[in-house]
């Protein structure tokens, strides 16, 4: 709620200046007597102080409480024309604080009572809720899918391990979907361009998709470096096309996009490296999207280091929007010890998963994001485990 404050010696005159600023409708949230500033910090007199707000901002504000409250302060919001009595102006800002305490109060009780009841509930879906928290997964999340399975699973189900795990995998795997498998069937180059901030490891990502099998080495691949601002990328990219005999172009403008896409004609994939891009650095941003609307590629993939906070990584992925973010990857998953977090940032971004990346190496450190990947990092496993013991028991009987 946007508030304003005045000061004037009497009471009087501040609810003068109310008006005059805001209108004769104008909410007194507050009045107080203060010590004025002086000349210097000397001859500080009392002055009184009045913080006001349009109605409008106050029915903003208390949209979202609690309906008796919303009725309340429709009412008090309506002071009358008249000027308002020093005494009854205090009681009606006091009034006001105390109905906005207690919808604070409210919402707070309501949370309270909706994610930590849980211990109430069967005992598998207590466990499988606990290992949701503990893996890094948002513990209003994780009880909101918790509360959705108490109320859609029979009795039977729900003193079920591998029944509870799976339909909480299903529901996970509705807000963290892997991405479609790349079908190349097309005459132009598919062209993936990768961005993110410094030190994600997109550079040696982009060296991992084009000589891993599982990326895209079966392909023949051409590159595009756009990491112009860092010496040492430039050296490496080119160092890795010579050895890989790829195909490199490094464009240093946006203008020059069109004839570094017409020598690569003949590739099926071209990847993009492009530099680091800090969140607080718009002016980066801007240019890249000048060069994403010059590439026009056909996939963007933010890539983040798994080793950071979940927070910071949502936020990045907030400002990132704005260049057309159409996938995900996460790289350095050996440094991260929990990655339930992740989780979080791909149910925040709306995004598929593609790519995860490990260590340094160039064969064997890549992997594509699965739904198996869900059971991993929630560490939901007693499903997979009483599926893998399946053919052991059924061997054991026969004999």
């Amino acid at each position: 709620m946007k508030t304003q404050k005045f000061t004037a010696p009497t009471m009087k005159e501040a609810l003068a200046k109310v008006k005059e600023a805001l209108g004769e409708d104008a909410l007194i949230i507050k009045s107080e007597k203060v010590k004025s500033d002086g000349v210097l910090g000397f001859s500080r007199q009392e002055v009184i102080e009045v913080t006001a707000a349009r109605p409008e901002e106050v029915k903003a504000d208390l949209h979202s409480g609690p309906e008796f409250a919303e009725t309340l302060q429709e009412t008090l919001s309506k002071p009358p024309v008249q000027e308002i009595p020093e005494r009854e102006s205090m009681d009606l800002s006091n009034l006001n604080s105390e109905v906005k305490r207690l919808r604070e109060d409210l919402m707070d009780i309501g949370k309270f009572i909706k994610y930590n009841n849980l211990p109430n509930m069967p005992r598998e879906l207590v466990r499988v809720w606990e290992t949701m928290g503990e893996s890094g997964i948002n513990k209003e999340w994780a009880t909101d899918l918790a509360q959705d399975a108490l109320v859609r699973l029979g009795a039977e189900e729900l003193i079920s391990a591998p029944a509870v795990e799976n339909y909480l995998i299903s529901k996970l795997s509705t807000a963290v979907r892997p991405a479609p498998q790349l079908q190349l069937k097309r005459s132009t180059p598919f062209k993936v361009m990768l961005v993110g901030a410094p030190g994600a490891g997109k550079t040696t990502l982009i060296q991992k998709l084009a000589s891993d099998p599982l990326g895209y080495a079966k392909r023949k691949i051409g590159l595009i470096s756009l990491d112009t601002h860092r010496m040492a990328a430039i050296e490496q990219i080119r160092a890795f096309a010579r050895i890989a005999g790829t195909p490199l172009e490094v464009v240093f403008q946006p203008e020059q996009a069109a004839a570094a896409l017409s020598r690569l004609a003949s590739c099926e994939v071209i990847l993009i490296d492009t530099p680091g891009c800090s969140v607080g650095d718009s002016d980066r941003r801007a240019l890249m999207k000048q060069f994403i609307d010059a590439l026009d590629p056909d996939e963007v993939h933010l890539i983040q280091n798994s080793s950071v906070r979940d927070e910071d990584l949502i936020f990045a992925c907030r400002l990132f929007r704005d260049l057309g973010i159409t996938h995900l990857g996460f790289t350095r998953l050996d440094e991260s010890l929990r990655q339930g977090y992740l989780l979080n940032v791909v149910k925040a971004a709306e995004r598929p998963v593609a790519w995860l990346s490990k260590g340094q190496g160039f064969m064997g450190c890549l992997e594509r994001f699965t739904t198996e990947h869900l059971r991993r990092w929630t560490a939901l496993t007693a499903a997979a485990n009483v599926a893998s013991e399946q053919p052991r028991v059924a061997e054991a009987l026969k004999k």
